[in-house]
């Protein structure tokens, strides 16, 4: 950490538009399903579904994502906005997901969400799903730098998970899936 976050040259003239929004406090005003007026005070950031605070939010994570993926060559995966995609051999991948939570808080102060973790072990090497669930708790343990994933109470899988919706894993899984 305390190394430079990469900017695109071409989004430094909506640094105005993105100070203006993410640091200013607001009251949003919203009318529930019966018509009732409601107010919420907002410190910071931007509405969720606001399709421009999402492109702001994606923006803002991506370099934070970029330098801790580039750092475990032994990982490849996928990220925008909140949601990272991982995949790598156990260890890696757990040591990856650690410094990225301790990269977004130091760069962004966000927070990732431990306990919605989920693992999927792949393939026929493990093929119960307490056994995984144990080589998961050793790689903790074994490691002190992972202590800040303890709390992950992973959904963890050998057959398959849903990621974004979509159904990910063995053809009898996804099968009883759809």
């Amino acid at each position: 950490m305390g190394d430079d976050i990469p900017c695109p040259a071409s989004l430094r003239h909506y640094w105005s538009y993105f100070g203006s929004i993410q640091g200013t406090a607001s009251t949003l005003y919203f009318s529930d399903y019966q018509g009732q007026a409601h107010k919420i005070a907002c410190s910071k950031g931007g509405q969720q579904g606001d399709a421009f605070e999402t492109v702001r939010f994606a923006v803002t994570t991506f370099p934070s994502f970029g330098r801790v993926f580039a750092s475990h060559g032994a990982c490849t995966g996928a990220a925008i906005c909140d949601d990272v995609f991982i995949v790598a051999p156990l260890a890696e991948g757990l040591a990856l997901a650690a410094e990225l939570k301790q990269v977004l808080k130091h760069d962004l102060v966000l927070d990732l969400d431990v306990p919605k973790f989920n693992c999927f072990f792949p393939g026929d090497q493990i093929n119960d799903d307490d056994h995984a669930r144990a080589l998961f708790q050793n790689v903790l343990e074994a490691n002190p730098q992972l202590a800040c994933l303890s709390g992950m109470d992973a959904g963890i899988s050998t057959t398959g998970l849903r990621v974004a919706g979509v159904p990910i894993g063995n053809d009898e899984w996804v099968q009883q899936f759809v």
